[in-house]
């Protein structure tokens, strides 16, 4: 490429994310049919959004088979498609359906060029179908009778109209679980990845209640289907007064409550961290020269079955009793410990030992029970606290691995292969948290998610 139009390129990179980060009420919803836009979008947005969602599809169990169909929504250059090929091989043979829905359809067109490259590449058959159709999705129910699919995907699709709607946050997110779970079957799925920006986990908590509310189930990330402990600045109707009224949703059920932080200025959210480094190291290269260098990622996601087909799909991926899921980077605490925040079913979770080795986005078993709500709490965040040694399915699965190892949850254990005991909080009965927490160096430079257990400080 000459050294002019590089420059050119990298200054609409730039001015893009301006625009994407800075500007969103200007932006008309089809910006990226412009040229100098779309070149930006292929050459910066479009790698570094397959590189964020790879990661999460490459474990997800999606329930897919021969002659499903997939509607990807808000599909733009077919960043999901394109991610699902790259992250599972295990489906480049499987004959799918796929539909894609954008407002541009330039886009989807070059799009359909990029997936079908990468087959040739790889020399394989190109057994999926793809339909593309020109169309805007309603995030409110239309009342038609739509076409439903054995998943349903979109990718950094919601996080603007959704906070256009009219109505609480409970009410926004019935709108969207209706309009979702009438385009999946009943046996389906959906995936919805986010920004991991507190908008976007305010509001894939408000979907993921309103889905459980009408009988669905989560598969992933969540180890259980309680009220969400880290719901940013969405009230659950667990925790709602009968006096509140701006969050109320339509019906009266609620779902079971769980521990959740206090004493913060801003409520946690449910978001992970990405490690960065998989990225080809000319998109490295090429966002540092246009001065929007990355060395970590961050997303918000959900995977859900609206409607279970047959009382055995509700159960668990993990057992909720004994599943931890790691949420947070890791934290110096004041004893010289490592700590992370985790999602349990008791809630939110202070996980301590080799627990807080597993990078963000692990989940693991332990062989005794999760701590009750009446365990000792850390003092600053409320966070139950768990100290475990753990054995670590790979990260962002949704289905336990072969050849995992359950946990072993103490330090008596740690050293006895084969032996497993029960799970147990903090027991140095010590005040671990009075102090400001500094953050350690990122994990995932020191530990994967299938990390052999050791002995912590």
């Amino acid at each position: 490429m000459p050294s002019g139009r590089r420059k050119d390129i990298r200054r609409d990179v730039l001015e893009l994310w301006r625009e994407l980060t800075s500007e969103k009420s200007t932006r008309q919803a089809d910006y990226i049919g412009e040229p100098a836009r779309l070149a930006a979008y292929l050459r910066y947005f479009l790698p570094w959004n397959v590189v964020r969602l790879a990661p999460i599809l490459a474990g997800l169990d999606l329930g897919l088979a021969s002659g499903d169909q997939v509607l990807d929504i808000g599909s733009g250059p077919l960043t999901v498609p394109i991610a699902l090929w790259i992250a599972r091989p295990d489906l480049r043979g499987v004959p799918l359906a796929i539909t894609c829905v954008d407002r541009v359809r330039r886009v989807m067109e070059l799009g359909t060029s990029i997936l079908e490259g990468l087959a040739l590449r790889a020399g394989v058959p190109f057994t999926w179908t793809v339909e593309l159709r020109k169309e805007a999705f309603s995030i409110a129910p239309d009342g038609g009778d739509h076409q439903r699919h054995a998943l349903v995907t979109a990718a950094n699709v919601f996080n603007e109209g959704f906070w256009k709607l009219k109505g609480s946050l409970a009410e926004r997110g019935e709108m969207l679980a209706a309009s979702l779970a009438a385009r999946t079957a009943p046996d389906g799925r959906f995936l919805i990845v986010e920004p991991g920006d507190p908008r976007s986990g305010a509001m894939l908590a408000s979907l993921r209640e309103a889905t459980l509310l009408t009988g669905g189930r989560s598969i992933a990330p969540c180890p259980h289907d309680a009220a969400c402990p880290m719901a940013g600045a969405f009230l659950s109707g667990a925790f709602r007064k009968d006096d509140e009224e701006e969050q109320r949703p339509s019906h009266d059920r609620t779902l079971e409550r769980v521990v959740t932080a206090r004493g913060r200025s801003k409520a946690p959210w449910c978001h992970f961290v990405i490690d960065a480094g998989a990225a080809p190291q000319r998109l490295l290269a090429f966002s540092e020269s246009a001065g929007l260098p990355k060395d970590r990622l961050i997303a918000s996601w959900l995977l859900m079955q609206p409607e279970p087909a047959a009382p055995a799909d509700t159960a668990q991926a993990y057992p909720p009793d004994r599943s931890v899921r790691i949420i947070t980077d890791s934290f110096r605490l004041p004893d010289g410990g490592l700590g992370r925040y985790a999602c349990t079913k008791t809630g939110y979770t202070l996980a301590r030992g080799s627990l807080a080795d597993m990078p963000s986005g692990t989940i693991a078993l332990l062989d005794g029970s999760i701590p009750a709500t009446t365990t000792e709490r850390d003092p600053k965040s409320n966070a139950v606290i768990l100290k475990a040694f753990t054995g670590a399915i790979p990260a962002m699965s949704a289905t336990p691995a072969s050849g995992t190892h359950p946990a072993a949850a103490s330090d008596a254990a740690a050293h006895a292969p084969g032996r497993s005991v029960p799970a147990t909080h903090n027991s140095t009965g010590r005040d671990t948290s009075q102090e400001s927490r500094k953050p350690a160096a990122p994990a995932s430079r020191r530990s994967g998610p299938s990390r052999r257990p050791r002995r912590s400080s």
